[in-house]
């Protein structure tokens, strides 16, 4: 009882929000009726609308009064001085108030660098696409077989998030842990589960906020004192097949030096890094690695499968764009033999415009919060926010801004990511690339360095099915999106694959 009494925050009596800020230069906080409830209600059950109404009548920055805090939501203007300001605008620590996912991981990892994660994901899986197609390629399509198989008569899918979630986590298995990961079955699971017991999480409302913002916090982390944690079974498949593999590497490394030859997988690039390098492969060292590659399978399996969900949805309602990509799709794999390489990717010009403008659609309403971190910070337009201020980027501002994408901007037009020129040449702006009318990747310094890898990904998979099968909801028509509060998942209706053949 000693040890949570000491975790427990000091409680200050709650108080109407409205009398005790200090509006001056600060983004005007909207009216609310409710006090101590301010703002949440609206935000839990019709952001959407609630967020559009706010930016009209009140434009930008505006502060919302939720869950007993102060938020500032930024728009269209100002959201690009969030990120491109990260040395003042934290959006780790944001991550970890709502959801303290570090809390979870460091029972495992004690070193945290993001700088170092970022670079790993970036050089040694975004950087080696080329050198990891063929493995990809094969382990969806064995994926693909497993969880969909023959389709003569059409079939009922439901829960395409989860099994899209299984089909994504063999070629992840393989890039972090070398080609035969892929073959355990129970990893793969693991792989799948170990998202879903984390956005679980992630889901819990912060009711405690009302109180005290770090109750929340409390609450979610309270059974890791307890001894619970959702990831202790999935360490316990990675160690069963990894430790003698571990074991062997480092004693190879050893006994070769130099000679030794760098395997083709994150696993060795960071048993090769000087924060991992070890002579003694214990619990705890396994433990590190165990909680250093999860956080990625994590961050890759969640966000990709979600994205790629959106997609077959858009595409299965969408009968009017059917031809043209199948057609693309057709004529590459012709070409290719069926193998297809970066060069061949590269060319999926009218997939990768569908594939953005499917993730603009399915956009968050609001996300990537931030936490400002300096003493102040004014925003272009004159707005100051004080230090300590939650930060959330009103993203659907950003996506579907007529100053970007004109009177049409609500509408699915995957050829407004293409420009033809007076000359016939035609020009593209890829998924992968971020800019003002695009921030569905983050921005600045700390835009995400997995999306060159998990567009890619996105495609060969949305590749191999399309030529593989004829997909189409089970309504006939286009499925919208599940929001929950400001996130927005996809549908959970039924699709139905039927083989071309």
């Amino acid at each position: 009882m000693g040890e949570l009494c000491t975790f427990m925050p000091s409680l200050t009596p709650m108080v109407d929000v409205r009398m005790s800020l200090d509006f001056k230069n600060e983004p005007l906080l909207v009216p609310y009726q409710t006090t101590i409830i301010g703002h949440t209600h609206k935000f839990l059950f019709d952001s959407e609308n609630f967020l559009r109404e706010c930016r009209e009548k009140y434009g930008e920055p505006f502060s919302l009064y939720i869950f007993g805090s102060v938020i500032t939501f930024t728009g269209i203007e100002t959201s690009q001085d969030v990120l491109k300001n990260s040395d003042v605008f934290d959006f780790h620590a944001a991550i970890d108030k709502l959801f303290p996912i570090n809390q979870i991981l460091c029972r495992f990892k004690k070193f945290n660098s993001q700088e170092f994660l970022a670079r790993a994901v970036y050089e040694q899986i975004s950087g080696k696409i080329s050198l990891y197609l063929p493995r990809i390629q094969k382990e969806l399509l064995l994926g693909i077989e497993k969880y969909f198989g023959d389709c003569k008569k059409p079939k009922v899918f439901k829960n395409v998030s989860s099994i899209l979630s299984g089909i994504i986590a063999r070629p992840i298995a393989s890039i972090l842990f070398g080609e035969e990961a892929a073959e355990y079955e129970d990893l793969i699971e693991s792989f799948s589960l170990a998202e879903k017991d984390l956005a679980t999480l992630a889901l819990v409302p912060p009711i405690l906020s009302f109180i005290h913002h770090s109750l929340h916090r409390m609450l979610v982390v309270l059974p890791l004192k307890f001894g619970w944690n959702p990831l202790f079974r999935h360490r316990d498949v990675f160690v069963k097949h990894f430790r003698s593999v571990i074991e062997e590497r480092v004693r190879q490394r050893k006994e070769l030096g130099k000679e030794y030859i760098q395997k083709e997988d994150l696993l060795d690039f960071y048993l090769s890094d000087p924060h991992f390098k070890t002579d003694v492969v214990d619990d705890q060292y396994m433990d590190e690695l165990f909680g250093q590659m999860y956080s990625i399978v994590f961050a890759s399996i969640n966000t990709t499968s979600k994205a790629l969900a959106f997609a077959l949805f858009d595409y299965a309602g969408r009968p009017e764009i059917w031809n043209e990509i199948y057609e693309e799709q057709l004529k590459i794999h012709n070409e290719s033999n069926g193998n297809i390489n970066k060069d061949e990717v590269h060319k999926m010009v009218k997939l990768d415009c569908f594939i953005k403008e499917s993730f603009r659609h399915s956009t968050d309403i609001a996300q990537l919060m931030h936490i400002m971190t300096g003493d102040s910070f004014t925003f272009s337009n004159g707005a100051t926010i004080p230090k300590g201020r939650d930060v959330w980027v009103y993203m659907k501002d950003t996506a579907f801004s007529e100053k970007y994408f004109g009177k049409t901007a609500n509408e699915f037009q995957p050829k407004r990511h293409l420009t033809l020129y007076s000359n016939g040449k035609t020009i593209h702006s890829p998924a992968t690339k971020i800019n003002k009318s695009f921030i569905n990747f983050g921005g600045g310094k700390h835009a995400c360095p997995g999306r060159f890898f998990a567009v890619s990904e996105i495609k060969v998979i949305f590749h191999k099915l399309i030529l593989k099968y004829k997909i189409r909801t089970e309504s006939g028509k286009i499925e919208p999106a599940i929001i929950i509060s400001a996130l927005s998942f996809p549908p959970n209706s039924g699709l139905i694959f039927e083989n071309r053949d």
